[in-house]
């Protein structure tokens, strides 16, 4: 049985009286999953050399600003950094490993792969590994797995000739070719032309020949004329 749900005003309030449990949760966020936080730490690294800040400086002014973001907690940077210390702890990793995978491939230059050099700083495997992968220009762009297992096949295929009907009209071979049928005016072979015209069947019509039958309601009931008829006694005199 599981215990129960933990909810953001549980933490906030924890936060505020802890500062252990303040700072445990900042740790605990998921990072690698918040694709808004991947492309806020994306941008900022990028400027991190013009700022004249680390990497891992930047990386953690970035945490703290999505943080309070999602949160509304407060995070004191050089007490989370006093924090780490007294118990020997080390940032957690806040990149996933699909993002460094995907900065290989679209970075051909290890030079400029900011994720790595982040991961390297802060002594994470992953971020040499990363540097040491050299991809070639060409192969540059990622390739979507479910693109690369297509199979390969000619984009046009020649028609052949004798199987055509030698009655038909041959459709045009080309895009532009049609573009060009539209653009005069000109009719394009192949294509029926039909008349904008409707053709009245002097057959049908649109009023019924039978007669439309008795409403539920006057089932039964006599008609107008004989519920009102006089009677014969009344007639005489």
């Amino acid at each position: 049985m599981s215990g129960p749900e933990v909810t953001l005003a549980d933490v906030q309030r924890r936060a505020a009286d802890n500062p252990n449990a303040r700072y445990r949760a900042f740790d605990t966020y998921p990072w690698a999953k918040d694709p808004v936080f991947t492309e806020q730490l994306s941008n900022a690294l990028s400027d991190a050399t013009s700022n004249g800040l680390s990497l891992s400086e930047t990386a953690l002014q970035v945490r703290i600003q999505r943080f309070i973001q999602q949160t509304q907690i407060e995070i004191e940077k050089e007490s989370y950094k006093q924090w780490l210390t007294q118990n020997n702890l080390q940032p957690p990793r806040i990149i996933s490993e699909e993002a460094v995978a995907v900065e290989v491939m679209t970075v051909p230059n290890p030079k400029d792969r900011k994720f790595a050099h982040l991961l390297v700083e802060q002594g994470d495997a992953l971020g040499q590994l990363a540097l040491d992968q050299n991809v070639p220009a060409s192969s540059a762009v990622p390739v979507p797995s479910w693109q690369s297992a297509a199979p390969t096949a000619e984009l046009y295929i020649k028609k052949d000739a004798s199987s055509t009907d030698p009655n038909k009209e041959p459709y045009p071979k080309k895009f532009e070719e049609i573009v060009e049928f539209l653009q005069s005016g000109k009719a394009i072979p192949g294509i029926r032309q039909i008349p904008d015209t409707v053709i009245e069947d002097p057959s049908f019509t649109t009023h019924g020949r039978l007669a439309a039958p008795p409403k539920p309601w006057e089932i039964g009931q006599t008609s107008s004329t004989e519920q009102f008829e006089p009677l014969a006694s009344e007639s005489k005199t």
